[in-house]
Order: C-alpha cells, then structure tokens, then sequence
C-alpha cells in the first residue's frame, strides 16, 4: 500500500473516531455544564443535586470498566462502540422524558453504561486494533479533540435549547449518536488488519514481563492513573474554589480558568508533535513534576501578581500531559491485544476515584484551605512519581543492555 493510501485510512481512523468522542463527552458529560439549571426545576432537584448524575456516570464506567475490556477483546472495538452508540441513543431519550429524580438518575445510570461503550477506552482499543503499538499518535489526536467537545457543544446545547426548551434539545442529541455516531462506528471504521501505518524507523524494543512482573507493571499504573485523575478531575470541579481560596476574586478565577483548557490542550499537543519520542513513562515523570511543582508554589505562599498565572500555567501543562500519559501507559508495558483489557480493568479504580475527587477537594478546600488542597495534590503526584519510578526499576532486567537507552 502507497504512503498516501496509508495516510487516507489513518485520517479516516482519526476522523471517524473524533467525530464521535467529540459528540459523545459533549452530549453526556458535559452537557449538565450547561442543561443543569434548566433540568434542575423539571425533575424536582436542586442543581448541586443535578451533578450527581455525573458522579454517578462515573462511578458506572469505572464498575463496568474491566467488563467491557473483555467485550472488546472478544467482540472488537467496532461492536462495543455500536452498543455504545445505541445506548447512549437510550440514555438521553430517558433523560429527556425524565418527570422525578428516579427517572432522572434512571437516565443517567443509562448514560453511565453508555460511556463505558463508547467513550475513551473502546475509542483507543479501536485505534490500538488496527495501528497496534503505534496507535498512541491516533490516541493522542483524539485527546486533542476530546479536549474541546465542551467548546464545541456548549454552544450548541444552549442554541438549541433557547429555541425547543431543554427535552427537545437532549432528544436532538440523542439523534446525533443514533444518525451519525452508530452508522460511523458500524460502516465507516477501516476494517482490523488494514497496513495502515508505515513501520516506525525505530521502534522500541518489547517489553517482556513474566506474570509477576505484570502484575506488579498493573499495581504501578494503576497508582499513577489514579493519582493523575483523581487530581485533574478533583480540581475540574473546584478549580475556581481553589483559585478564589488563594486570593482571586470571581472575576479573575473566571479570566484564569479560562488559560486552564488552553494549556492542557497545548500540552497533548506538543507531546504529539515530538511523537512520544522519550516515551509515555518519561512524559508521566514530566507530568507528575510540573503538578506538583504548581501545589509546591501554591504551599509556598509567595507573594506577587504572577503567582496564580504561573500556578495554572504549569499545572494545566502538566495535567495535560497527565492525560496522555493515563491513556497510553498500559501500551508501552503491555501488548497491544491486552491494551483494552488493561485499560479495562484501571477504569474501575480511575473512574470511582472520580466519582468522589471533586467532593474531597472541595471539602479540603473549604474546611481546611487552599494549603491543604495543595498538600493533597503534592502528596498524589509523590505517589506517582514513586511509582513510575518503580516501573523503570521493574523493566530494566526485562530488555538487554543494548536496548535500555530506548526504555519507554
């Protein structure tokens, strides 16, 4: 196959795949950022109450993770994601004909079990099916994408809602994952074993661990990808606190949480032009540093205009690459036909660590302050880096002496 039809498959890859996690975190996750205050009367909850169904998206992601993992080794990627789309179809038409709260949370344990289907991990493991090793760069380019769905879609729910109200509106986008998603997943995906990817001039070596090695490469990432989102997450939902907490006022935690998304989105995209050339485990130790750099800055107290901007600066940096790093790890200690059951299995602690980050950053935040927030996340990232540090003790036996200048 010439250069250029490789190419054609690997943009029709990304671009089937970006289309429909774009459409996929935009109409379910982060749809309440906008539908909440509108939901909230209807269903008879208070808005803080609304948010719970996110929570509780979360939570049935992360106990249904390693269950997918296994549907996708045995059923493919494609499946799992056509299941996804058509549940997610389901879970937003309940939502849209929710009348009380059981309706409501019946809805969103639905959407919950969407996500598992069709967000992030089937989305990799499809890219990782038919790029192998080398499906990281597809993995980071839909990381970029992913990055702006709730710029892209905002807008779009509140359109649409000022004009048919909030129901008509969550059935819309129930339509866009029944009319567009499904038929993507079902007919536009390049079939499994399509040469779509040129052989990389140095590739790594494999790394061939014994089961007690993989076992101990699981424990070590699964340390890493808790501590990474259990941080990004946690502060998603109280970053502005923190922010304010450390002196800002509404106006200004507003102006600097705007940079946050900025920077994150810039950071996944520098570690997709230099193509992960130092290696996932590298760009977690980098990672890792920058955040706990930025709560080392926020401990320190130090005076001075330029302490906020520099503190979101280098820790959106750093959760930026954090994401790359959650996403890509499993595939540089596993092979590329254990990537999905790997994945899998990390969602559960990821994901129920999610469900209560934002809820004990807050609480840090507001009963003991900014300083104890900040010790919390410079503790996570010691976490961390302890354990990527152990990871490069446990795969330097596993490759010969010659190849460890290429360690991932």
């Amino acid at each position: 196959m010439s250069a250029f039809a490789i190419s054609l498959v690997r943009l029709r890859l990304v671009g089937v795949l970006a289309v429909t996690q774009v459409i996929g975190w935009g109409t379910t996750f982060d749809m309440p950022g906008v539908m909440a205050r509108k939901m909230a009367p209807d269903v008879g909850l208070s808005i803080d109450m609304t948010f719970f169904g996110l929570t509780l998206m979360m939570l049935v992601i992360g106990l249904t993770g390693p269950m997918v993992g296994e549907a996708v080794r045995r059923m493919g990627a494609a499946r799992v994601l056509v299941l996804g789309s058509a549940t997610s179809t389901t879970g937003l038409a309940l939502l849209a004909a929710a009348e009380g709260p059981i309706g409501y949370f019946i809805a969103w344990t639905m959407i919950g079990a969407a996500g598992s289907l069709a967000l992030s991990v089937p989305a990799y493991a499809a890219a990782v099916e038919r790029e192998g090793a080398a499906g990281r760069r597809t993995i980071g380019v839909l990381m970029i994408f992913t990055g702006v769905s709730s710029t892209i879609f905002w807008p779009i729910l509140d359109a649409i809602d000022g004009v048919v109200g909030w129901r008509i509106t969550l059935l819309a986008m129930a339509g866009l994952h029944l009319f567009v998603c499904l038929p993507l997943h079902l007919f536009a995906l390049p079939p499994i074993g399509a040469p779509s990817v040129e052989l990389e001039a140095n590739q790594r070596p494999a790394i061939l661990l014994g089961p007690d090695g993989k076992v101990r490469a699981f424990l070590h990432i699964g340390v890493i990808s808790v501590a990474f989102s259990f941080t990004t997450f946690g502060l998603a939902a109280a970053y502005l606190e923190l922010l304010r907490g450390a002196g800002a006022s509404v106006e200004y935690a507003l102006w600097l949480g705007t940079i946050r998304p900025v920077v994150s989105i810039a950071a996944r995209a520098a570690d997709l032009v230099l193509d992960g050339r130092a290696g996932p485990l590298a760009t977690t130790v980098a990672a890792a540093l920058l955040m706990g750099s930025s709560f080392a800055l926020l401990l320190a107290g130090v005076d001075g205009v330029w302490l906020l901007p520099a503190f979101v600066t280098i820790y959106a940096f750093g959760a930026g690459l954090s994401a790359m790093a959650r996403a890509v790890l499993p595939l540089a200690f596993f092979p590329p036909d254990e990537f999905a059951r790997q994945s899998g299995r990390l969602a559960l602690p990821q994901n129920i660590g999610n469900a209560v980050a934002p809820v004990i950053f807050v609480a840090f935040i507001h009963q003991a302050g900014v300083a104890a927030a900040a010790l919390l996340g410079l503790a996570l990232m010691a976490a961390a880096l302890a354990s990527a540090a152990l990871l490069a003790k446990l795969i330097r036996p596993s490759l010969p002496s010659s190849a460890r200048t290429h360690m991932p």
